[in-house]
């Protein structure tokens, strides 16, 4: 059986990026930290996945808000990739100010 491709993103800030790695390693997915740099720049492609996780931490040093730059960053710059992964059925999960960056991105009410 195929394995399901999970992207763990990192940006500025992000933590517990290789426990969540490490979640989905043992429950039998092929895993990849992808810095959000990698994702801007063409060198890897939301497509070939099919689950994004944000995890936790502090991201950005959270100055103007819980998520919000990340949000932005993923509203704005990737917003096309992100509707084009959820309309195909990809999965999303949040974990702590993931969470919040999800909502702030408009992907979660």
């Amino acid at each position: 059986m195929k394995k399901v491709k999970v992207l763990v993103l990192r940006a500025a800030g992000t933590n517990c990026d290789y426990e969540t790695k490490f979640a989905f390693e043992c429950a039998g997915a092929c895993v990849e930290l992808v810095h959000i740099n990698r994702l801007f720049e063409k060198e890897k492609q939301l497509a070939a996945y099919r689950i994004l996780a944000i995890p936790g931490g502090f991201t950005y040093g959270d100055d103007i808000g819980a998520g919000k730059i990340l949000a932005n960053e993923l509203k704005y710059r990737l917003g096309d990739a992100l509707k084009e992964f959820v309309s195909r059925g990809g999965l999303i999960i949040g974990i702590c100010n993931g969470f919040q960056v999800l909502v702030k991105a408009g992907l979660l009410p």
